[in-house]
């Protein structure tokens, strides 16, 4: 029995919706093959907790005497992309002080200031901004390496903050073509968002200082 105009109309709309409707399935479970997968993370040696990607590799220092950062966080290499994580247990003998704009400002002056081997640019002014409701400094730079026919130039942004009696210094580098990329975005939005210090045994008051080690640095 021949169909009538109307029914082929009919049929023909419901093929093409059954087939949009299909293809919409596919990207939706493509896309979510490839979204990045975060894995959790506590160290209870520098009293942190975050999430990171699942497929980046994590090294935490054995003891203190190793050199380097205290957790480094990085995929292949650091070109395109690291975190490290900095614990300071002393504020004191580390920084001098125990107030935090004054050491912030003091850390962006000595870490933007041209070297012999670097020149700095400032793209994100200081400020400061909230990590795990505790006021935290950061700033993004730029750097190059002067006197060389392929120069090294990379990005790095930085966050400082005082949790109680601890410091941290937490920064991502990576070359300045990948900095700006959709992934290392999300990741580096994703990784301060997640981060919740384990121990929050003092509260920095107004000037910036831990109230139990304030009056130390007077």
């Amino acid at each position: 029995m021949e169909l009538s105009p109307l029914r082929r109309i009919v049929n023909k709309k419901f093929v093409v919706t059954f087939i949009l409707y299909t293809l919409i399935l596919i990207i939706s479970n493509v896309n979510g093959c490839f979204a990045l997968q975060y894995t959790n993370y506590t160290s209870d040696k520098s009293q942190i907790q975050f999430q990171y990607p699942s497929d980046w590799l994590i090294k935490e220092k054995a003891n203190r005497f190793e050199e380097g950062s205290d957790i480094d966080i990085s995929k292949n290499n650091i070109a395109a992309g690291k975190i490290r994580i900095h614990f300071i247990n002393d504020l004191l003998e580390t920084f001098g002080s125990t107030n935090l704009d004054s050491v912030f400002t003091h850390f962006y002056e000595g870490h933007t200031t041209d070297d012999s081997k670097y020149e700095y640019q400032t793209l994100e002014s200081p400020s400061f901004v909230n990590v795990d409701a505790q006021r935290t400094g950061s700033f993004l730079i730029t750097f190059k390496q002067k006197n060389e026919i392929d120069p090294i130039i990379g990005a790095l942004q930085y966050w400082i903050t005082f949790v109680g009696n601890n410091g941290y210094v937490i920064d991502f580098i990576s070359t300045s073509e990948n900095y700006g990329n959709p992934d290392n975005i999300e990741i580096r939005d994703h990784f301060i968002k997640s981060i919740s210090f384990l121990r929050l045994n003092n509260i920095t008051d107004t000037g910036g200082r831990i109230s139990s080690v304030s009056t130390l640095a007077e």
